[in-house]
Parts: C-alpha cells; sequence; structure tokens
C-alpha cells in the first residue's frame, strides 16, 4: 500500500445553527472498524438527548468504509459526511455528526447540505498528514554479521523495535511497507543467506 491522507489529532467543532438545529461535528483518527464503532458508541452516551448522531468513516485496511443516517432520511446524512471524507482523500477517519433538532424539518435537501457543511468545516479545520505504511520485520542472525545487518538497517532508515541475545542476535524493525521487500533482500544478500526473516504475512 502507497502513502496515503490522514489527520494528526482529533478535533470536534460546532457550526452556525441552521433552523435552530445545532449540528456538532466530530473528526476522529481511526485505525480499525472497532476503534470507530468505540467512538460512535461514547458520544451516543455523551449526547444521549440529541436526536441523531450520524456518522461515516473511511479504513486503509481494505478500502473499507461505511455511513449511518441514524434516523434521518435516507441518503441525507451518512453519504454527504463520507461524501466530503472521500473529497479530501482522508483514510482512517471518522466523522461524527450530532444533532439536535431545532423544531423545524430543513427536508432532505437541507439536511445533505447541512450534513456536508458541517463535515467540510472540521475536516478544514484539521490538520493534514501524510503517513507511510509500515511493517514489522523480525531478523535472527549470527553476532558476525552485525555490522553489516546494521549497515542495511540504517540505508533503509528502518527502526530497531526490540533486540536480544542469545546463541543468535535477534532484531525487531520498523520499516516503510513500500521497501520492505527490497530491505529483505538486501538482508539476505548481505549475510548470504544465513539470516533468518520473518514478516507479518510470510516466512523466509
Amino acid at each position: 500500500m502507497n502513502s496515503y491522507k490522514t489527520i494528526s489529532k482529533n478535533i470536534q467543532l460546532e457550526i452556525e445553527p441552521i433552523k435552530k438545529s445545532r449540528f456538532i461535528a466530530y473528526l476522529f483518527k481511526v485505525e480499525s472498524e472497532q476503534d470507530a464503532l468505540n467512538h460512535i458508541k461514547n458520544l451516543k452516551a455523551e449526547f444521549s438527548t440529541a436526536n441523531h448522531h450520524c456518522w461515516a468513516y473511511a479504513l486503509a485496511e481494505n478500502c473499507q468504509f461505511r455511513f449511518s443516517d441514524d434516523g434521518e432520511p435516507s441518503g441525507s446524512a451518512g453519504k454527504p459526511i463520507l461524501s466530503h471524507i472521500q473529497g479530501h482523500h482522508l483514510t482512517n477517519v471518522l466523522v461524527v455528526i450530532v444533532r439536535y433538532f431545532g423544531g423545524t424539518k430543513l427536508g432532505v435537501g437541507g439536511l445533505i447540505r447541512a450534513y456536508g457543511q458541517a463535515t467540510k468545516k472540521v475536516i478544514e479545520s484539521a490538520e493534514i498528514i501524510e503517513v507511510q505504511p509500515c511493517s514489522s520485520v523480525c531478523i535472527k542472525y549470527d553476532y558476525t554479521e552485525t555490522a553489516s545487518v546494521e549497515t542495511v538497517i540504517k540505508h533503509f532508515d528502518a527502526e530497531i523495535v526490540s533486540q536480544s541475545y542469545d546463541i543468535f542476535v535477534t532484531m525487531t524493525v520498523k520499516i516503510n511497507t513500500i521497501d520492505k521487500f527490497e530491505f529483505i533482500q538486501e538482508i539476505i544478500n548481505t549475510t548470504k543467506g544465513n539470516a533468518k526473516i520473518e514478516d507479518i504475512n510470510q516466512k523466509l
């Protein structure tokens, strides 16, 4: 997977009331569906007297996305929220819009504009960052290969997560996913095939 855009931190804002209806927008950085569902559950508990808690999220894993109108007319809330998330090319984010009904119906068109406006404003208020997906690789090698292995690690700007010493050196490193297979091949080459390497998806 290549790099993707997300937000640096969670953010919340409330737009100007529309015909006395309040729209409070929350933008969360999430890593999984369960993470998103937990935020939704917490907001429903915190704003239990609100009329609607409409939401949408987009995840990097398997390009997942979901949305909910939460009682609003079909297509008037969740889809406009998701449309703005996708329009800003954001991933691993959740937007929840909490609505307190002001007594005047807005109609489907009015709701689409209101939920879209709230989502647009909260996204524009956030700091957008670019993330390089990382993978963990475990390397087991002989002490005599230490200098060579560390040279490869520095070349790929990999991060040493853990290191232990027994009969062999066992090291776990974090590497940009896009560089992972080239990194593994370089470790194999530099140790003449003596290193044992394991990543999340397969063993070599």
